[in-house]
């Protein structure tokens, strides 16, 4: 193992929280021995230092005597002890991969099966690019995302409607709404105008949008979704924030490489 920068530890959490990190640059790899690693003191070392942070996963890393830890979005490492804990990417030399930044890809992905498609408004698009939206009515940049979706005519697009009650109180009985309508494409159209939409006496139907949303609440939640829009494409990547037509186009074409 070449050059190892380390953080000092008193600024693990601003590392974790900013996205600060160290680099380990390696030239060879070998697997951890797995039957090494303490799995137990790597958890106590970690909640004692880090009470807040959530493991996900604690497996072997390319590098001997180093292990990795996956808590939430982030990828740690470790010594096998768990006494040592490293912030930061590790690259491949030999391909200029960051292995890091693979893997927090991969841990953030979502299988498309698994979404709860049935809070969703469906777009009249259709074509071979799937794409989901957790959307929430009252998001300024989601109404602006709307406008753009509704235009693209060879993607299947999926609005899941997730309303963020903490910024928009009255979101959810939009989103209820909206999901009760007759035609809820045409009732998103409504919301995204700024246009109320007529009362639904269905009880019924409001109560089970009602529950359909608080599931869609659980499952952001489990996966660190945090903010609207927040895209998901048809091969599990997740990405945060607008994308304008090109940039999205771009994003979903780099699905089929």
């Amino acid at each position: 193992m070449n050059h190892i920068k380390l953080c000092p530890f008193s600024f693990i959490q601003a590392c974790l929280c900013s996205g600060l990190c160290l680099l380990l640059c390696v030239n060879n790899f070998a697997l951890a021995d797995t039957g090494s690693i303490n799995q137990s003191a790597i958890e106590q070392s970690i909640r004692e230092a880090l009470p807040n942070t959530k493991i996900t996963s604690i497996q072997a890393s390319p590098i001997e005597g180093l292990v990795e830890i996956v808590a939430g979005r982030n990828v740690l490492y470790a010594g096998a002890s768990g006494r040592y804990l490293v912030v930061g990417s590790l690259y491949n030399m030999h391909t200029a991969t960051d292995l890091t930044a693979e893997r927090k890809t991969s841990t953030a992905a979502i299988d498309w099966d698994s979404l709860p498609l049935d809070s969703a408004v469906k777009y009249a698009g259709s074509g071979p690019h799937k794409l989901a939206v957790f959307f929430d009515p009252d998001c300024p940049w989601c109404k602006k995302l709307h406008h753009q979706l509704a235009s693209l005519k060879d993607i299947q697009v999926y609005a899941i409607l997730y309303p963020v009650a903490t910024l928009h109180p009255n979101a959810k009985s939009k989103a209820t709404g909206i999901l009760c309508s007759a035609d809820p494409l045409q009732a998103l159209d409504t919301v995204m105008e700024g246009k109320t939409l007529p009362t639904n006496n269905d009880r019924t139907c409001m109560e089970q949008a009602a529950t359909s949303i608080t599931k869609v609440e659980t499952f952001a939640n489990a996966h660190n979704i945090r903010g609207t829009p927040t895209l998901v494409a048809a091969d599990g990547r997740v990405r945060a924030g607008f994308l304008d037509e090109q940039a999205l186009r771009a994003w979903l074409d780099a699905s089929l490489r």
